[in-house]
């Protein structure tokens, strides 16, 4: 192989010029590189890009398209760009994103025929700044693209880069602001957003950045191929023109109750969002000195917005969760707000307690279904018409809550999941599924404000938001009217400012038509559109009912928590002991080391804790760990099960979607045995032709100790010992599942006994499948190793919102001081 570019290509221009010439390519199944076939809207953006890059200026856009692999590409692209400008190959870009996809997608992009990663391989960055090669290219020529899951990765060396591409999932706009001050960051800064109400969007602003982004109108006219060729053997860089035809003209539907109609659930979580208001008072009055009072905050409207956007009972919902203490239960919340009431005192005790008692108002609404009859009408009506659309959820617990219930009602349609699928909003945005020929897209209930670009841009050509009645009727349009005019705004800066310092010229859409036209509410036969609202007006806000400054606060502890999401829900702030729940609950200190300093872990005794001891990787009760034992955290943290986080890591490759959603199947339909009357002893012996032997080992099937059988075929027997119908019809992709969790596992107990041991590991042994190029190193990018120091055998009292999480020493020594 000669070198990159040897083929005789003219090699010139930049990064447009790169795609455009066909320099950049894509191999995809098989057979030879393709080149792009950019779209109108792809060369619009690579332009508005370039020029940030060359002229050294921060870009900030917004992009609410899902499933775009448009950080990785951006940073692809500029990589092709450094070079051709320099006609060096030791060039170093870095992308900050989450997604695993944009790992392995890089794997297969090339320099005309020659694979990139051959010459410029990618490398990952752990924890501490080090950074580390992934792969073994086959001519390493000094260049790197850095791909990180967490900007906070690059804190140390970002000074070397040529450019830095930021996906919002990976960075809270605390790290942003971090990056934008830094005095020695020579790159141009690129950030990707598909919210555009982002707060980052102002700290980019502020930098002396500017803004770029389409509102519907624009997208529309940009929705056409740039080459005119039609190549439909190609691809576009980030998005088909279908699509960005699609989004360009949908509609945004408001589904509300016929005149007269009354809605208990309705009434409920407007006397709900009425309580929380008032919270905004209660945190004024206890911030500093009531240990985690904004996490009890943010916990509480997570239990709001899931409540708000669930169309079946909580019960439902909590039968979903598995055994982690860390879930956040609905049927729990009550207790909790009650014991965070007492832990408080005084005025803003009593808020706590008004939103307790409107809490419990809401979940005997919610334990009606209301919302569940009209899903089931809208899945009748697209099963009728052969009309593919998506019921879209908060969560995975929320999508097999709701999945059941709709194969045990008698009111849905034989077949109806070869029509409809239900997937997760985050499943969707992140292009986990598959939105190719949906039509419709059905949310039961307004959205958080970070996911507001599934109302400006949708996927699909409309959008039907299930209202409970007029209080969320009138959110719901104005959070789509909202978000609509807000891209609209962008846009219009985009053409007057941007577009002009970077000189790139921009069409101005038509305000007439700004999409917000194209959001209707239906009751009674009534359509209307809904004046804009005023986001500076909280009593108008669609989206929180807090104070700004509260909000502000809300953001400010998800980025202490290293989230850039406000769907990540927060801790609750009280455990659960029987029917009652406590605010302080007993705890192990467990001192860890943390780098060069020393940690210390609070945990309950029985908490379960990831630890490695040589090869083996187990769940373990945190009492067990004894010192020099390595505990395996997840975010720094003890709240996540290992193999849950590598689970849904995995399950973003197309390949392997169906991963998570199938081990969580099995494990709920396992833990519907916990209240059943046969015996582990009676289960077993009904089990035939197994080789098991133990009945405790169908116990820590039931329980969640384990996540499943060693033999697929041990799924088959046990849904048949326990008649459990649907686990049966599902026994042999739940047996795949299982099997490719178990494999990854041990690949993941030998990749760490090599990290820490500092020992080379065979190429082969750091793959977990060849084929796409998916490393265990890409499933273990939020994972930290720690040697266990000492265990203080005494039992001591902590906030409960402090439970698993690794604190500096001197913090868990005061907490744990002042709770005993």
């Amino acid at each position: 192989m000669g070198h990159l570019g040897d083929s005789g290509h003219h090699i010139g221009g930049g990064m447009t010029a790169g795609v455009l010439d066909g320099v950049l390519r894509y191999r995809g199944g098989g057979g030879r590189p393709l080149p792009f076939e950019p779209t109108s809207f792809d060369v619009e953006m690579l332009a508005a890009v370039e020029g940030a890059v060359v002229r050294g200026i921060p870009l900030a856009v917004v992009l609410p398209l899902p499933g775009t692999a448009a950080p990785l590409l951006l940073g692809a692209a500029s990589l092709v760009g450094a070079v051709l400008r320099t006609r060096s190959l030791a060039v170093e870009v870095a992308v900050a994103s989450t997604n695993l996809t944009s790992r392995t997608l890089y794997d297969r992009l090339y320099f005309e025929n020659q694979r990139l990663a051959d010459f410029i391989p990618r490398s990952a960055v752990d924890v501490g700044g080090a950074a580390r090669l992934v792969g073994k290219p086959a001519r390493d020529s000094g260049g790197r693209l850095y791909l990180v899951n967490q900007l906070s990765r690059l804190d140390s060396w970002s000074g070397r880069l040529a450019a830095l591409v930021i996906d919002a999932s990976a960075a809270t706009s605390t790290a942003v602001a971090r990056t934008l001050r830094r005095p020695d960051l020579s790159a141009a800064v690129v950030y990707l957003t598909a919210d555009p109400f982002d707060p980052a969007l102002e700290l980019v602003r502020n930098a002396g950045g500017l803004i770029w982004g389409w509102d519907a109108p624009a997208l529309t006219d940009l929705a056409v191929s740039a080459l005119g060729d039609g190549n439909l053997c190609a691809r576009p860089l980030v998005a088909e023109a279908e699509l960005l035809a699609s989004a360009g003209s949908s509609d945004v539907v408001v589904w509300g109750l016929d005149d007269g109609e009354r809605s208990n659930l309705d009434d409920a979580l407007a006397a709900l969002w009425r309580a929380l208001g008032q919270l905004s008072g209660a945190y004024r009055l206890i911030a500093g000195s009531v240990y985690g009072a904004s996490e009890a905050t943010r916990w509480v409207w997570s239990v709001y917005n899931s409540l708000t956007s669930l169309p079946v009972s909580p019960r439902r919902y909590d039968a979903q969760l598995g055994i982690s203490p860390y879930a956040v239960r609905l049927g729990e919340s009550v207790s909790t707000a009650r014991a965070f009431a007492r832990n408080v005192g005084g005025e803003a005790g009593q808020r706590w307690y008004d939103v307790a008692n409107a809490l419990d108002d809401a979940l005997d609404a919610a334990d009606q279904e209301e919302k569940l009859d009209r899903v089931l009408a809208w899945l009748n009506e697209r099963v009728a018409q052969n009309a593919p659309a998506a019921l879209v959820l908060r969560n995975r617990a929320a999508v097999n809550a709701v999945t059941n219930a709709l194969d045990e009602s008698t009111a849905s349609p034989v077949g109806w999941p070869d029509v409809v699928s239900v997937a997760t909003i985050a499943d969707v945005t992140a292009g986990r599924t598959s939105m190719s020929g949906v039509g419709e897209i059905c949310l039961p209930g307004p959205l958080p404000r970070s996911r507001s670009g599934l109302l400006a841009l949708p996927p699909a050509s409309r959008v039907r938001v299930i209202a409970a009645g007029p209080f969320e009727a009138r959110r719901a349009e104005q959070q789509a009217v909202s978000a609509r005019s807000a891209l609209s705004a962008i846009r219009a800066e985009a053409v007057r400012q941007s577009g002009v310092r970077l000189g790139v010229p921009a069409e101005s859409s038509d305000q007439g038509t700004d999409g917000s036209q194209r959001v209707h509410v239906f009751s009674s036969g009534r359509v209307a559109a809904v004046v804009p609202t005023s986001v500076g007006d909280a009593r108008d806000n669609p989206w929180e009912p807090f104070d700004l400054d509260i909000v502000a606060m809300l953001q400010r502890t998800i980025a202490a928590g290293g989230s850039a999401d406000e769907e990540t829900q927060a801790v609750a702030p009280a455990r659960v002991r029987g029917s009652a729940a406590t605010s302080a609950v007993e705890v192990l200190a467990i001192s860890v080391r943390m780098g060069d300093e020393t940690g210390v872990l609070l945990a309950e005794p029985n908490d379960l804790i990831t630890r490695r001891r040589g090869e083996a990787v187990q769940r373990v009760a945190a009492k067990s760990l004894v010192p020099d034992d390595v505990v395996v955290l997840v975010d720094h943290a003890a709240r996540h099960d290992l193999l849950t986080a590598v689970t849904e890591k995995l399950s973003e490759s197309p390949t392997y979607a169906p991963l998570a959603q199938l081990v969580a199947f099995w494990k709920a339909r396992a833990a519907r045995l916990r209240n059943s009357n046969l015996t582990y002893r009676d289960i077993l012996r009904r089990m035939r032709g197994t080789s098991l032997t133990s009945e405790q080992t169908i116990g820590t099937w039931v329980r969640g100790v384990v996540d499943g059988p060693q033999k697929p075929e041990d799924v088959r027997r046990f849904a048949e010992a326990v008649h459990d119908t649907q686990l049966l019809n599902e026994a042999e992709r739940v047996g795949w599942a299982l099997r490719t969790l178990h494999a990854v596992h041990r690949r993941i107990g030998r990749w760490l006994s090599a990290q820490i041991a500092g020992v080379q590991m065979r190429r082969d042994e750091g793959l977990v499948d060849a084929d796409l190029g998916i490393h265990v190193s890409d499933l273990l990018e939020s994972v930290t190793t720690h040697a266990v120091i000492s265990i203080d055998r005494a039992v001591h009292q902590a906030p409960a919102n402090a439970v698993g999480l690794v604190l500096p020493q001197p913090d868990a020594l005061r907490l744990l001081t002042s709770a005993s």
